[in-house]
């Protein structure tokens, strides 16, 4: 498995030319290539946060599981590479941009994120390991909206480039090589490393959503019901019909209305302690408007902010008007969609049913979004 994760296997895909002009299947070019992507790969490692789990995919690298099983056939393994790789370095040439074979990597691989979901932006690093003529036309991929080529990391020195195209260290780089050749590479390298940071991280986080949406579309969900305790009754009989449904439902009080600062404080503090760990907030709407009103505000937006914040969790919430028609004002109807909270008659029974049904959507626009 590579270092960022599901659904990739590969880290870094190497994607070069073999420069084979002969059909014998080997070149300097080829050679040159394949001894960098050995250096690329081993200034990676030396990052201590990718130990083991790093996989930079090498046609013919010497690790068997990060180049093609020779038993294997070679489009079909080639192309399940590509498009299982995190990140492609591209070292183009002259050679490089006349290669269908290349061609072919590089429409496998964007086919590919389409599948994943995922930008390509910031995904392709282009090493220019030899001089390319100017009146060249640089594939769609490798090129900004106007075709200009991406810059990229340059590994020969333009001042020479008419006299002397090879790239540095040429005839092949090793562990000795330093100057030039050992700077651009480190900057290479390190663009490679944040990039592969910010790909895991964004995977770590849709995995994080996907379990979220999951929680809010299945069973035995935890809501967090909000009431204050001069509407006990209505708050156990709200409470009752949850749990009867199969609802988790915190906490077990409907909560004191304090006047003083720190017990207020405290009492907050303990409810976005509480909201941490659930994965709804609902509030029940009373006949009194205007506690309503401040409920929405300092519930709904603050405290469930500030819970969110410490559990990086969507946590949808809504409204259910128990009150009728005498609460559900167009006023205070759009000041709770500009709060981001949804608003549920539940005047009438059965109403949780409707509950569910807004806990499911919620789940599945969550999944659909990402």
């Amino acid at each position: 498995m590579s270092y960022v994760g599901d659904p990739f296997v590969h880290d870094v895909f190497v994607s070069y030319s073999h420069g084979d002009e002969d059909g014998d299947g080997d070149s300097p070019l080829k050679r040159w290539s394949q001894a960098f992507a050995r250096e690329l790969e081993s200034e990676l490692r030396q990052y201590p946060g990718f130990g083991r789990d790093l996989s930079v995919f090498l046609d013919q690298g010497p690790r068997p599981e990060q180049a093609l099983d020779p038993l294997s056939p070679l489009t079909n393994a080639l192309r399940e590479s590509v498009a299982l790789s995190a990140l492609v370095t591209v070292l183009t040439s002259p050679h490089y941009l006349q290669s269908k074979w290349c061609e072919d990597e590089r429409e496998w691989w964007q086919a590919a994120q389409g599948k994943h979901r995922l930008s390509r932006e910031g995904r392709i690093a282009v090493a220019r390991v030899w001089p390319v003529p100017q009146e060249a036309k640089w594939p769609p991929l490798l090129a900004d909206e106007r075709g200009h080529p991406l810059l990229g990391f340059c590994f020969y020195d333009q001042k020479r480039a008419d006299a002397r195209p090879q790239p540095y260290e040429w005839p092949a780089p090793d562990p000795t090589s330093k100057g030039a050749f050992r700077e651009v590479l480190l900057e290479l390298t390190g663009a490679l490393r944040r990039q592969l940071d910010a790909v895991k991280g964004h995977l770590a986080e849709r995995r994080r959503v996907m379990e979220d949406a999951q929680k809010l579309e299945g069973d035995n969900q935890v809501l967090y019901l909000h009431a204050r305790a001069d509407q006990a009754k209505a708050w156990e009989a709200a409470g009752d019909a949850l749990g009867k449904s199969g609802f988790v439902v915190l906490p077990s009080d409907p909560e004191p209305v304090e006047r003083d600062p720190a017990k207020l404080q405290r009492l907050r503090t303990a409810r976005v302690e509480t909201l941490n760990g659930c994965d709804a907030l609902v509030l029940l709407g009373s006949e009194d408007g205007r506690a309503v009103d401040a409920d929405l505000v300092v519930v709904g937006r603050q405290d469930r902010h500030s819970a969110r914040a410490l559990s990086n969790r969507l946590l949808p919430c809504a409204l259910v008007n128990r009150a009728g028609p005498a609460l559900a004002t167009p006023q205070r109807k759009d000041n709770a969609r500009k709060l981001q909270v949804d608003w549920i008659e539940g005047a009438s029974e059965p109403w949780v049913p409707e509950l569910q049904h807004w806990l499911a959507n919620k789940g599945t626009s969550l999944r659909s979004a990402q």
